[in-house]
């Protein structure tokens, strides 16, 4: 969280315990990160409902603002191996072919924290 752990960790909280929870319980979330294969659905595609995220997902259901802070800052997974050519090509300074760039995917998406 770049030096920004109480202020940000905060602020992720204060969205996903009061913004999310004001929205649709069968809202489809299509996460930009998520932990591994077992949260992939049966064509690859990570997605579920936001109300059963909260019912199964740990990381929504943790009572104690300190917890929280810590649970999203000392668990963090390593960056990806690709993280420097993922942000030049997100910065157009990369032009990777179709198959790197399903390279570079595989892993960046497994970082939720744990």
């Amino acid at each position: 969280m770049a030096g920004k752990a109480q202020d940000w960790g905060d602020d992720l909280r204060e969205t996903l315990y009061r913004r999310y929870k004001q929205l649709a319980d069968d809202l489809i979330v299509l996460p930009a990160h998520y932990m591994g294969p077992k949260e992939m659905n049966e064509g690859g595609s990570v997605a579920e409902r936001l109300g059963v995220l909260y019912k199964r997902n740990h990381g929504l259901n943790i009572s104690d603002d300190e917890e929280f802070r810590r649970t999203v800052t000392e668990n963090l997974p390593p960056q990806p191996n690709a993280y420097k050519e993922i942000r030049q090509t997100n910065m157009g300074k990369l032009h990777p072919t179709e198959e790197e760039q399903r390279e570079m995917e595989i892993g960046p998406n497994r970082c939720a924290v744990r």
